[in-house]
């Protein structure tokens, strides 16, 4: 653990025990088995992918893309809050320890990949098809990486180069035209820059994670996200639930798939596989979109779609690998 990183004050918050029988994986999974990190982190690839097909049936059903991420973030938050309560009256958290430079970077993280970051995917995804948008955005471990190497200095390799160059060109391949299918160069633009919003959560939470459990992280997480989304509509002059009913429960559905689930399971990856790995394995996403737009939203899967998203994850392995 980095000492720069933790000057804060800590306080906690004193549990009685009460007996309970959580998985080991729950309690403490930074002695699990990478395996186990790799799987779940493979899961929510799964589950996003599902999640950006709910949230672009939403948007086509008439949600503005800020709408639908403050209904799927409210939603998750009621969720995440519920479990937050239920595993500390279990017994399962015995003290709940919140530092206060970790409890900065997680707000921070949140309201600058989440928030922001996840709206302005919203709006690309309205001007594009969720099958391009999805690969688009699935640089995120590039910029993870890269942070990572300059902020906490980590060497640069050959590998690390190559690939750069590699996703570079997947995302290139990604932006041309062919026929038919829905796209713009502003949506295009969009989904691309949401990416690095992200991926400085990722390196926010990792540091928040270590001295933070997954279970106080996602219920402030989630409620500090519920409340920005929710306000911002509302200052906005739109209405949560001006749109039809369908697309509501389509947000709803996007958000437990997302965060509740999703979310969830990433952030036990991430604690322990590491950012660069969970980042890395994230990437299948976009395969996960392109199948579940094609069997839910007709979306024609078309060639440039396949040999951009395979350039892309070739070259996130490879940032791996280095």
């Amino acid at each position: 653990m980095s000492e720069y990183l933790f000057f804060g004050a800590s306080f906690g918050i004193g549990i009685s025990p009460i007996e309970h029988k959580f998985p080991d994986i729950l309690l403490n999974p930074r002695s699990s088995h990478p395996v186990i990190g790799f799987l779940l982190v493979l899961s929510a690839s799964v589950m996003w992918g599902f999640s950006n097909v709910l949230l672009k049936s939403s948007i086509k059903h008439g949600m503005e893309p800020a709408t639908a991420n403050a209904v799927q973030t409210g939603f998750s938050a009621i969720f995440m809050v519920l479990i937050w309560i239920y595993v500390v009256s279990t017994g399962t958290l015995s003290k709940v320890n919140i530092d206060a430079f970790s409890l900065a970077y997680l707000i921070i993280g949140t309201l600058v990949g989440l928030a922001f970051g996840t709206t302005l995917y919203l709006h690309g995804l309205k001007l594009v098809d969720a099958s391009l948008a999805s690969p688009l955005s699935s640089t995120s471990p590039f910029f993870v990486i890269s942070m990572s190497v300059i902020f906490i200095g980590e060497n640069i390799t050959l590998s690390l180069i190559f690939g750069a160059i590699v996703v570079f060109a997947g995302v290139v391949l990604l932006g041309r035209k062919e026929g038919g299918g829905k796209r713009s160069r502003k949506g295009i633009v969009l989904v691309s820059i949401a990416p690095i919003f992200w991926a400085m959560t990722v390196v926010l939470y990792r540091v928040a994670l270590r001295s933070m459990d997954i279970y106080t992280a996602n219920a402030i997480r989630m409620s500090i996200l519920g409340i920005t989304m929710c306000l911002y509509v509302r200052l906005s002059g739109s209405g949560c639930f001006s749109s039809e009913r369908r697309a509501i429960f389509e947000s709803a559905g996007a958000g437990i798939f997302n965060y509740v689930l999703g979310g969830t399971a990433f952030l036990f990856g991430l604690v322990m596989i590491g950012a660069s790995r969970a980042s890395v394995l994230s990437s299948g996403t976009p395969f996960f979109t392109m199948l579940f737009a094609a069997m839910f939203l007709k979306e024609r899967i078309k060639r440039t779609y396949i040999y951009g998203g395979i350039l892309v994850v070739t070259g996130l392995i490879l940032l791996s690998v280095s």
